[in-house]
Formats: structure tokens, sequence, C-alpha cells
């Protein structure tokens, strides 16, 4: 039976607006757009992460969701100029 390797839906999905920015935009313009994109790439794996989080007794990720900026989560620290994230901050929070 032969296997075939497809690429992670988001995955793919990111690298498909890449190619159509640079088609699209000039080169600066698309190197700006997927700076954005890649903090959307920060916020879902974020997510995915609390997906598996089975137990926040302290409500820690109570405040982790698309409504909030992701650098307003608690325990997420971010970069300044490109609002990337740099740190998670959730030692000592029981998250399980």
């Amino acid at each position: 039976m032969a296997t075939t390797s497809r690429l992670p839906q988001p995955l793919g999905f990111l690298l498909c607006c890449a190619f159509t920015l640079t088609l699209v935009l000039s080169q600066k313009e698309a190197i700006l757009a997927l700076a954005s994109l890649s903090n959307v790439t920060d916020q879902w794996a974020l997510l995915s992460f609390k997906s598996l989080v089975t137990k926040d007794p302290y409500n820690v990720l109570s405040n982790w969701n698309s409504s909030i900026s992701l650098c307003d989560w608690n325990g997420v620290s971010c970069s300044r100029g490109s609002q990337r994230v740099v740190a998670l901050k959730l030692f000592d929070k029981a998250l399980e």
C-alpha cells in the first residue's frame, strides 16, 4: 500500500497564502503580510497546546482565545516589534 505525504492543513494553507502574496504584492508588502501571518501560527500553536491541558486549577489559560491579542494572554510574552511570542511564563501553575 503506497502512502502519500500531505502537509498539515494549517501549514499548507500558510504556504499557499505566502505564494499568493508574493505574486500579488511587492516583496516588501509580502514580507509585512507574512509577518502578520506568523502571529497567527503562534496563536494556533498556543491554542493547540491549550487543548491538550486537562487541568488548569488557577484558570491561567482562561483568556487564551481569539477574541483578544495573544500578547495579552496570561503567561505569554511577545516581542515589541513583531508581536511574536518569545516566552511562556507558566511555571508553577499546576497545569496538567
